[in-house]
């Protein structure tokens, strides 16, 4: 189990998974009811954009240094292949989604388009994390936010969770330090060192819990209880290097908190 389980997140459908979880939550939380249209254009687009930095990633270095990039290189031609036919059924499933949200799509499709062109043609690329987080949550409120009238607390609702994301990348870039450094990658925590980064962290969880209270504290906003969790769950990888490092335990529960959207769904 753990073996299939280890090709799932190679795959990177761990993340759309969680993406999935998420929208679902989305749909409850704004009274909406989404076609399965939605799901799969959202799903497509994520695994698109993750296993198309995978790739890239790999294809620069000759050896790469973790078991993810040694998979994407070895299966490079295969990965390109399915790649195109799920851009394939993508563009097939546009025609069934409402305009609106194809519109919008198409504006945060050209920003990850530009993410990635910069991500091939500059290696130092620093801000790499922060663009990933804020593309990540735009495209799982995309939907959403084309479906009803936008308020203060939607953007608030966004940037949350694009700090979340954040936390969760720069999480995962410590873990990964030596790897990327073994593999010439840039991170932020390449960038900036480890003490730098425990202050990025810290301030970004702090952030996070103000933000978090205070819209509790005005609104009662039941989602706010999700996203505490959340933060919760990161800060104990961040905090508990020599348990998580084991097996890339940091990756399972780190992508996981994602997850916690479907339980929540059920209360």
């Amino acid at each position: 189990m753990d073996h299939l389980y280890k090709y799932f997140r190679w795959l990177s459908l761990d993340i759309v998974l969680g993406a999935i979880f998420f929208l679902l939550y989305l749909e409850r939380y704004y009274a909406l009811q989404f076609s399965v249209h939605v799901y799969l254009a959202l799903g497509s687009a994520i695994w698109l954009i993750y296993t198309t930095d995978h790739l890239i990633d790999a294809w620069k270095v000759s050896t790469p240094s973790s078991e993810r990039h040694r998979f994407h290189k070895k299966h490079f031609s295969t990965l390109v292949l399915v790649g195109g036919f799920v851009l394939s059924l993508s563009l097939v499933n546009i025609h069934f989604l409402e305009v609106v949200i194809i519109r919008n799509g198409a504006l945060l499709s050209a920003v990850c388009i530009l993410y990635l062109m910069l991500v091939y043609f500059f290696k130092s690329l620093w801000v790499k994390e922060i663009l990933v987080a804020l593309a990540y949550a735009a495209g799982i409120f995309l939907a959403p936010l084309s479906m009803t009238e936008i308020e203060l607390l939607d953007f608030i609702l966004c940037l949350q969770l694009a700090g979340i994301a954040f936390l969760n990348l720069v999480v995962f870039s410590a873990y990964d330090e030596s790897a990327d450094r073994q593999d010439g990658f840039n991170s932020l925590v390449i960038r900036l060192g480890d003490q730098k980064m425990q202050v990025v962290v810290w301030v970004t969880v702090l952030s996070l819990i103000l933000s978090c209270g205070g819209t509790y504290f005005y609104t009662g906003n039941s989602i706010q209880l999700l996203f505490v969790s959340m933060i919760a769950l990161l800060l104990w990888v961040h905090s508990s290097p020599t348990y998580f490092s084991r097996s890339e335990r940091f990756r399972v529960v780190g992508d996981g908190v994602f997850y916690l959207a479907g339980l929540f769904l059920l209360l």
